[in-house]
């Protein structure tokens, strides 16, 4: 088997994941890691064993030895280090969400076409039983057409501070830290339609007048946003995301079909208790499944192989990064609309046709 030999763009947080899960896969190694803060570099170094440090990602990616990058920087910072790094020759894993603007998610994808290089994007829930489960049933016509859904990832007191809260690191807050999962999730279920117009409103009131944190007060991203979105095929999402609220839920995650619906309750993705239940009439009477067990497994794991595998034989990226930048055009019509006082705006999906 042959090696995968890795660079690493950005050691700190969610780093240590992908190099803890990327030592217990076989024919994976990272040779080599950036980042700006020395100490940052040298806990990797001694950590993983990283033979190659760099303060600058640019020297790092003249290593022809690399075949590989991690980008696990801070989300505001996602776009600059990928397109170089497929600029360099090298395929791309980026953590989770794609960038902080639709103009960046944009450039991104413009990089790996036009390379031709794998660029996947870390959205780890494609990789839950649950998600797959659910996937099963949609894509088996259970649902029949998909006209309307909600989704919803909060959490009451759960402002992770730090960068996160940061315009010039984060960009964004809730909507792209965790709302990204919801928004994956349901387009993925959905087929990814177009989205054609969004309104929405965000805000960050209660952390700046929270009583439990007061390092929190100086979030100057939103830690609660809201979203309706039309999509080109006439079915309509709401998106709703938080990671402060005096509330207990913001709702669920359901899927409304014209033959069955759905809930889906999984981690960030929320519903009123884990698993996926399917909501159906059989013969004229109610009838509904339920499937709540589920083989543990670690969804790290699971894309960290599948990015090395896509690597190793030269297979598309297991999660195409058009998807994803879907949630990308969402998220700034919520942005955009929201700075509008709340008015719908038109969204515009960038096309292959734009790269040419």
């Amino acid at each position: 088997m042959r090696t995968v030999k890795l660079g690493l763009i950005g050691a700190g947080g969610i780093s240590g994941a992908h190099c803890r899960t990327l030592a217990e896969i076989e024919g994976a190694e990272i040779i080599a890691v950036s980042d700006l803060v020395p100490a940052n570099l040298e806990r990797a170094k001694e950590t993983w064993n990283i033979k190659h440090t760099f303060e600058d990602y640019n020297e790092m990616l003249k290593m022809d030895e690399i075949e590989a990058v991690y980008v696990c920087t801070p989300t505001g910072v996602h776009a600059a280090p990928t397109v170089a790094s497929l600029n360099a020759g090298k395929h791309v894993f980026c953590e989770k969400p794609m960038e902080a603007t639709l103009e960046g998610a944009e450039a991104m994808w413009r990089a790996s076409v036009e390379n031709d290089r794998i660029l996947m994007i870390g959205l780890k829930l494609r990789y839950s039983p649950q998600v797959i489960k659910a996937k099963e049933i949609v894509d088996a016509g259970t649902l029949g057409d998909i006209y309307y859904a909600e989704t919803v990832a909060d959490r009451r007191r759960g402002n992770p501070g730090g960068s996160f809260i940061r315009k010039a690191t984060a960009g964004l807050g809730a909507s792209a830290d965790i709302g990204v999962y919801a928004l994956d999730t349901a387009l993925y279920l959905m087929g990814h339609p177009k989205p054609v117009a969004v309104s929405g409103i965000t805000s960050n009131y209660l952390s700046l007048h929270n009583t439990w944190n007061e390092s929190l007060k100086e979030t100057e991203v939103e830690d609660f946003g809201v979203g309706w979105v039309v999509f080109d095929n006439g079915a309509r999402l709401v998106f709703k995301t938080c990671w402060c609220m005096n509330m207990d839920s913001l709702g669920g995650t359901i899927f409304l079909g014209k033959k069955a619906g759905l809930r889906i309750g999984i981690g960030e993705v929320r519903g009123p208790q884990d698993g996926v239940r399917v909501y159906g009439d059989k013969d004229g009477e109610i009838h509904d499944e339920t499937y709540t067990e589920f083989e543990s497994v670690s969804v790290f794991h699971e894309e960290d192989s599948a990015f090395i595998d896509a690597v190793r034989k030269g297979k598309p990226s297991p999660i195409d990064p058009y998807e994803i930048m879907l949630t990308n055009v969402i998220i700034q019509g919520v942005i955009d609309s929201s700075e509008a006082g709340g008015r719908e705006v038109a969204v515009t999906v960038p096309t292959l046709q734009l790269i040419t």
